[in-house]
């Protein structure tokens, strides 16, 4: 039997298991939305907001901004800017912002890793812990990241979702703003959506799979139930193994609705270069989730790696499974970004698709191979 025809029949297998996949999550992100509960200011949980800063002179003052422009009660609230050895002036700007009013600034200082608790999870436990002994503890605490800026509702957003009782983790949107002029910048908001919808459709359908560190919210009380980052294995994606141990070792929730009016803005990475070892360290962390983790990784590099394959062996069909991925992938992306309340998604996905289809191919192929050659990850000038 010439070989084309068993690669045509795998390719075959491919194309209709990942349409499958991507119509149900299409279907699951396109249901509507559950809106967040209205609550009273009075009513409003008291929060803290934990920022892990490491050399963030830069990018800390828009992130503060955004954070004390926040629609929320400024005697419910707090933010903490957890310095992780910064030899810039983060620590100046913390304090400048500090001297002013409105939501209360708090600056600590982390100290150096004892045992395996080190990088940003020994930087955010460290605010958290401060908090969890002050005279007032806050009941949610809120993570985002130095370099992001979120929306003026987005502490109001995330805080009311609490209400609900049953919930212990919330995830939400982190979309990147592209600088003006800059196609790479639109390709990776792309695949942040992506990752981010499909990470949304798994979680409200009661499989949570991930979550972005950049905006998670935190009951106290299911932080301490798992026993905060101490408890939990070292990972280069310390959100990754929080979102896992709440959702495989609590009675919680983890919910993960993509909510505009929850959004945060994050920086795009400069480059083709940083962008690839960002998903490189996000990989490398997923990794530590288990056999089911990585069973995931290998279907999804074998569905970019056979069809290219098969353009040796059965051209037709291999044209075929990439034209159809392609409209699966662009169909799910128009979705994501009209739930996301982008005021034109099938133009957006029109102009930069095709970049965007190219980039996610680059990583799913080639990463395994690296992953097994270069383990080690540098990130924020250190090597984990």
């Amino acid at each position: 039997m010439p070989i084309a025809e068993p690669f045509a029949v795998v390719l075959l297998l491919v194309s209709a298991g990942y349409a499958g996949f991507m119509g149900w999550l299409v279907w699951r992100v396109h249901r509507p939305a559950e809106p967040a509960p209205t609550m009273e200011a009075g009513a409003l949980p008291h929060l803290a907001i934990v920022v892990a800063a490491r050399d963030e002179e830069e990018t800390l003052p828009r992130c503060l901004e955004a954070l004390r422009s926040q629609d929320y009660p400024a005697d419910r609230a707090q933010i903490w800017i957890a310095d992780d050895h910064s030899e810039d002036g983060t620590a100046e700007v913390v304090r400048q912002f500090a001297a002013t009013d409105g939501i209360p600034v708090h600056y600590i200082r982390v100290p150096d890793p004892v045992g395996p608790l080190r990088g940003k999870a020994q930087a955010l436990h460290t605010a958290i812990e401060a908090l969890a002994s002050a005279s007032a503890p806050p009941e949610v605490v809120l993570i985002t990241d130095a370099d992001c800026a979120p929306v003026t509702t987005w502490a109001r957003q995330a805080a009311s979702r609490f209400a609900d009782s049953d919930t212990g983790l919330l995830c939400g949107l982190a979309r990147i703003a592209p600088r003006p002029g800059h196609a790479f910048d639109r390709v990776q908001a792309l695949d942040w959506m992506f990752m981010l919808g499909a990470a949304s459709a798994l979680a409200e359908s009661g499989q949570t799979a991930t979550g972005m560190g950049n905006n998670m919210s935190i009951r106290a009380e299911t932080y301490a139930a798992v026993g905060g980052y101490p408890a939990l294995p070292f990972s280069v994606t310390e959100d990754f193994t929080l979102v896992r141990a709440v959702a495989e070792e609590t009675p919680w929730r983890v919910r993960f609705p993509l909510d505009p009016a929850a959004t945060v803005w994050t920086l795009p990475a400069h480059g083709l270069r940083p962008a690839y070892a960002q998903r490189r360290r996000w990989a490398r962390g997923g990794l530590t989730g288990g056999g089911w983790v990585i069973a995931t990784y290998t279907l999804l590099h074998l569905v970019h790696l056979v069809p290219l394959l098969g353009l040796a062996f059965s051209p037709l069909a291999a044209l075929l499974t990439l034209g159809l991925k392609g409209l699966c992938d662009l169909g799910f992306l128009a979705t994501v970004l009209h739930r996301a309340g982008d005021p034109a998604p099938v133009r957006t996905v029109a102009r930069d698709g095709l970049g965007f289809e190219a980039f996610l191919f680059a990583y799913m192929v080639t990463l395994p191979s690296v992953l097994l050659f270069r383990p080690r990850i540098e990130w924020k000038g250190r090597s984990l």
